[in-house]
């Protein structure tokens, strides 16, 4: 009987760029859940996971796709910016107060207490 495809959970995978194509690793066996070349990548490939979404860019382009498919939901060209490195920011901020793990609260203010 032939073995199924298991359908993917985010926390089931670990996410790699490398030039031209991002990929989507099992955490567990390392064997690869989905891949997608990205046309034009030529250079590092960088990426930013947000919920569901990959964000990756590479010779001057960037791409966004589904974390869980690595269908391609967009691509931006960024005609007339340039063709090198690309690299992501956000306003998203890690508040270990915050966390709903009390643990992990308990851990982060043992480490900026100098414990």
């Amino acid at each position: 009987m032939p073995v199924r495809p298991r359908k993917p959970k985010l926390d089931d995978l670990l996410f790699v760029g490398l030039a031209p194509r991002v990929l989507a690793l099992w955490k567990d066996t390392g064997a690869i859940a989905w891949e997608r070349r990205l046309e034009m990548a030529v250079t590092v490939v960088s990426i930013r996971i947000e919920g569901e979404i990959v964000y990756a860019g590479s010779s001057g382009e960037v791409w966004c796709l589904d974390a869980l498919t690595g269908e391609i939901l967009w691509h931006n060209g960024l005609k007339g910016y340039g063709a090198g490195y690309v690299t992501f920011a956000s306003t998203e901020t890690t508040d270990p107060a915050a966390a709903s793990d009390g643990d992990s609260a308990a851990a982060a203010g043992a480490v900026a207490g100098g414990i």
